[in-house]
């Protein structure tokens, strides 16, 4: 059974460290959004924020504003620079979050592209909430 001890202490070693796994769970939340915006499609962003978010209501008119006027953003991407653990519990956490939108434009229906102006990396207090979906974010606000 000594050899059991050696796996569990290798992955331990290899297992990200908590900041880390909070910043892939987030790029996974950003890769709905992302898609959200790319479909026209406000009801995807039910898989990104808890329901009735502030977050979610200003995504959701950003996406129908672009939809109504005939076009898609695509490339919008949020591409997290930092990811510091401010608290965590079994059904919240609270993170400090550096980031910046990667390189997006708008589609327009007749083919044309517009590019988006580009972003500067700001900084983030984001909190995420355990709902019986999965994580999700209930609110970002800029520090």
């Amino acid at each position: 059974m000594d050899w059991i001890w050696v796996i569990v202490m290798a992955l331990r070693q290899t297992s990200p460290a908590p900041a880390d796994q909070w910043a892939v769970r987030l790029a996974t939340l950003d890769a709905d959004r992302a898609a959200a915006f790319a479909e026209a499609d406000p009801t995807r962003l039910a898989t990104v924020y808890v329901a009735g978010s502030r977050a979610m209501a200003a995504d959701a008119a950003t996406i129908r504003s672009y939809a109504d006027r005939d076009g898609r953003v695509v490339g919008a991407r949020l591409r997290v620079l930092t990811c510091r653990v401010v608290s965590t519990g079994a059904d919240r956490a609270t993170l400090d979050v550096v980031d910046v939108l990667a390189p997006a434009q708008v589609e327009w229906g007749d083919g044309s592209v517009t590019d988006l102006p580009r972003d500067r990396p700001s900084r983030h207090r984001v909190t995420l909430q355990r709902t019986r979906d999965g994580w999700r974010i209930a609110g970002s606000r800029l520090r």
